[in-house]
């Protein structure tokens, strides 16, 4: 279950069998699936295991006055195929027909950045000014309040559409879009990754509003 609830695609993951090692233990694998094949990411186990380093006495315990071995529940992975399955779990890119985005779908909680800024092309100096600096300011009180966010100094330099799609490819969950009216009514424009949609968030409500979106998921 804890695989599933932080992917991308939950139904990738599975339970092997159970097998039985001799008396003494049983075991299962959990299997992500791939176009190349499956992959084992974890495996579990139960039963009387023996541990080097550990006394004998300590792997038995004493049932009326019978001596039991002790049954232990232990699971072995490793960060190096946790960090990689994370990649292939949340990477994804048009098919054939050219359908879809490349991007990483990374779940909220595991993305680096929550949330990045993206700034239109303002031929105006003056303006383009006042939206780097509305940004910044966003982005500030952003990270006071412990949410990671992305600020590129090239921002304003690039389409929207650029913006977007360098992001989405970064697996950022949100990109908050400040344009002129934003100077003016204080609404920003809230895109969401995975369903490129758009909400309006007013700026003095931005912080709590994106720590919520967080708690909840």
């Amino acid at each position: 279950m804890w695989w599933r609830i932080f992917s991308a695609l939950p139904s990738r993951y599975s339970l092997s069998d159970t097998r039985v090692e001799g008396v003494r233990y049983q075991y299962v694998d959990i299997h992500a699936e791939y176009p190349w094949g499956s992959q084992v990411v974890e495996s579990i186990k139960y039963g009387a295991i023996d541990y080097e380093g550990i006394d004998k006495e300590h792997l038995q315990c004493k049932v009326g006055r019978k001596t039991e071995p002790v049954h232990y529940v232990t699971n072995t992975i490793s960060t190096g195929t946790m960090l990689l399955n994370t990649l292939c779990d949340a990477y994804e890119e048009p098919n054939e027909k050219g359908d879809g985005r490349l991007l990483f779908r990374f779940h909220r909680k595991l993305s680096p950045y929550k949330v990045s800024f993206a700034l239109p092309k303002v031929n105006v100096s003056s303006v383009n000014e006042d939206l780097i600096q509305l940004s910044l300011y966003l982005c500030k009180k952003l990270r006071a309040n412990n949410v990671s966010s992305l600020l590129l100094p090239t921002s304003s330099q690039n389409t929207l559409e650029y913006q977007w799609s360098q992001y989405d490819q970064m697996g950022i969950p949100y990109n908050i879009l400040i344009n002129q009216s934003t100077l003016t009514n204080g609404i920003i424009q809230l895109r969401s990754r995975d369903t490129t949609l758009k909400e309006q968030v007013h700026i003095s409500e931005l912080p709590k509003y994106i720590e919520q979106l967080f708690r909840n998921y």
